[in-house]
Formats: structure tokens, C-alpha cells, sequence
């Protein structure tokens, strides 16, 4: 049984690795083809871009406005990938960005990721800093 847990793991981590990968080069495509079409990113923080988005349309608006809004400058970096071999993968991840006006986000954030059939079901993203990232979309 370790086995297939572990292989298991490797497979969802190299799912939600492949969409930090699309988002780092701009591949919305290839960022959409890792969700369920009617996948939920919750984003919970109580700035402009939070709440839940319902399916792959209103996540992709989501992060298109977060790149629009940074200039292209918003980088997503997965530090750390913690899977459990049963479709569940929390990631530490840096989150940086700058908006045109000089404001500037530094900030760990747990993304968490809930999958099947080898695709995102859920992401709910938990912000290290609700106040600095409050301000940074303000």
C-alpha cells in the first residue's frame, strides 16, 4: 500500500506543480486543462479578489486580474509541497508582486489543493498576511 500512496503523491504533486509552472509562463491554457471545469478557488482574504470563484471561467478571471493589476509581476513560487496520497496537496508558496503605483507584496501563503482523476477540484488559498495583501489590492 506505501507504494501506491506514494506514487500516488508524486502524480497530484506533479499536477499542481504543471499549473505553477503554466501560470510562470503565461500558459492560461495549460493552467485551465489541470482544473475541473467546474472547480472552486477560494480566496480567503476580504480584498477585491476575495471570496470563491465558481469553475475554470471565474478562476481564470481571477488570475488574469491579478496579473493585470500587477503588471505581469505577480509570481506565485511553491516552496514546499506537502501531499498526502490521497489527492490532497498543501503547498507553502511565496506570493510577490508590484502594482504600476509602487506598492509592492512579499507574502507566504498556504494554497491547498484537492484533486481527482489527476485534475483540481478545489484550491483554497490561505493568506499569511491578510492586512499587507488587504492593502496591496486596495
Amino acid at each position: 500500500m506505501t507504494t501506491m500512496t506514494h506514487s500516488t503523491a508524486e502524480t497530484d504533486v506533479q499536477a499542481v506543480r504543471s499549473g505553477f509552472e503554466a501560470v510562470g509562463t503565461g500558459d492560461l491554457a495549460a493552467f485551465a486543462d489541470g482544473f475541473h471545469a467546474d472547480a472552486t478557488w477560494n480566496h480567503r482574504n476580504p480584498d477585491r479578489l476575495g471570496g470563491i470563484k465558481q469553475g475554470i471561467d471565474e478562476i481564470l478571471a481571477f488570475l488574469g486580474a491579478s496579473m493585470e493589476l500587477t503588471a505581469g509581476t505577480l509570481r506565485p513560487v511553491p516552496e514546499l509541497f506537502m501531499p498526502d496520497g490521497a489527492g490532497h496537496v498543501a503547498v507553502l508558496t511565496r506570493i510577490t508582486g508590484a502594482r504600476p503605483d509602487g506598492r509592492t507584496f512579499d507574502d507566504t501563503q498556504v494554497l491547498y489543493f484537492q484533486l481527482e482523476d489527476g485534475k483540481v477540484r478545489s484550491v483554497d488559498q490561505f493568506v499569511g498576511d491578510p492586512p499587507a495583501v488587504t492593502a496591496f489590492w486596495a
